[in-house]
């Protein structure tokens, strides 16, 4: 009999092996947490939006329930990408356009986020780090209140982890087409809901086919991006009938890149940069959305062009306010300071720890998976700061950030266990 077989066990090594034993259970209940924190701030709120954004969705969401389809005050439009308030015409129809019923979505699209964690968290480590995750995610202030805004991004957030765990089930799996059509749909969907994660998407593909090369995986992974395809070449083609032109899903990505791209606009400013000079020049022409579209593009790709030094200092400045714990406001202490205060206290340790589970990658080499967490949260990061950078945007990004953060205190336990082992 060993040292370590006749060790009194420690409170924490019953509390861990506890934890390992009921992980599922664990994560279930953080599902169920979730869901009633979220519902219960729902509630709480009531039927007020307060945000632009918000009227918006809810006015498309309106139009295409009452058979306007997607159109603002009659007139049919693509400036916002349609897969949110596609996603939202049914809780619409079912509440008869209560605010409330529609911040469902959100709620539970955070449930399943929740659960997906755990699935992932478990495909990473273990059973515990995906309880952890899970756990986490449930209780984390920003996901929370945005599942219970009419924001796209906790849609998004569901959307990313079912596609990453249904892609990852296709290597496996005795029938690799069943999660490659599951994965191929929520990739659509994301496409729809935030078009910036294609590039997501394409490195779950790429990832993929690279490390397993049979006949089957790769026919699967094909099949992904054919069924992938299918929603957003459908919404390609009702632009073209009713645009009159190849519209790729939003015509908002010139508006998006000249606010990042452009002269009085900040690293930090995103919405509340100033480009009004542009509009004046694209209402005193006419132009319509399609045409608003291109110039804003072109002017933003001019500055650059004409700016290099200047464009790649915002740029790295925007790559580093993705990190940031809070929004530049156009308003003056419009800010609220216990807001920052719980933003900062709840994302830097998580942020911290998904960073160290980088750094210990000689001590615990990093997995398939905890590879690819990474990576998408390096792509995304550098996506988005080709455009400009908020708070909610990055969002999704705090979802994988957790499970790395997990890992990292996966090992952090293994260590402690070694050490304990050693010395007893």
């Amino acid at each position: 009999m060993t040292v370590a077989e006749i060790a009194p066990v420690s409170t924490m090594d019953r509390g861990r092996d506890w934890f390992v034993r009921n992980s599922r259970t664990i994560a279930l209940a953080a599902v169920v947490l979730a869901g009633l924190v979220a519902t219960a701030y729902v509630l709480a709120q009531g039927g007020a939006l307060k945000f632009y954004d918000e009227q918006e969705y809810l006015n498309l969401t309106r139009s295409m329930a009452q058979g306007h389809g997607f159109s603002e005050n009659g007139v049919a439009t693509a400036y916002r990408p349609p897969g949110y308030p596609m996603l939202l015409v049914p809780f619409y129809l079912a509440g008869g356009g209560s605010v409330a019923v529609l911040r469902l979505a959100g709620v539970l699209a955070l449930a399943g986020s929740v659960w997906l964690a755990y699935l992932l968290g478990r495909r990473m480590r273990s059973a515990a780090v995906g309880a952890l995750a899970a756990v986490v995610m449930a209780v984390y202030p920003l996901l929370i209140y945005t599942a219970t805004t009419l924001y796209p991004q906790v849609p998004a957030l569901f959307f990313l982890l079912l596609a990453v765990e249904f892609s990852l089930r296709v290597p496996s799996s005795a029938h690799p087409w069943r999660p490659a059509v599951v994965a191929g749909l929520a990739s659509g969907a994301l496409t729809l809901i935030v078009p910036t994660f294609v590039p997501s998407i394409a490195i779950v593909v790429v990832a993929l086919g690279w490390r397993y090369r049979r006949r089957a995986v790769v026919g699967a992974l094909a099949l992904l991006v054919v069924v992938a395809a299918v929603l957003p070449v459908a919404w390609c083609v009702r632009n073209a009938l009713v645009m009159h032109a190849f519209v790729p899903v939003a015509t908002n990505n010139g508006n998006n890149l000249l606010l990042g791209n452009s002269d009085n606009v900040t690293a930090g400013g995103g919405r509340v940069g100033d480009i009004s000079a542009y509009e004046k020049v694209a209402q005193a022409q006419g132009m319509n959305e399609v045409e608003q579209d291109d110039y804003y593009r072109q002017a933003a790709v001019d500055w650059i062009t004409a700016h290099p030094g200047q464009a790649a200092e915002l740029y790295a400045g925007k790559v580093v306010n993705t990190f940031s714990f809070r929004n530049e406001l156009a308003t003056a202490g419009a800010g609220d300071p216990m807001k920052d205060l719980v933003s900062a206290l709840s994302y830097y340790p998580i942020l911290a720890l998904a960073v160290l589970r980088l750094l210990l990658f000689r001590r615990f080499p990093l997995r398939g998976t905890e590879k690819l967490m990474a990576v998408l949260i390096v792509a995304n990061v550098l996506v988005l700061a080709v455009f400009f950078t908020r708070l909610r945007l990055r969002i999704p990004l705090d979802g994988l950030t957790i499970l790395l953060a997990a890992a990292a205190a996966g090992c952090l336990a293994t260590l402690w266990r070694r050490r304990r082992e050693r010395t007893t």
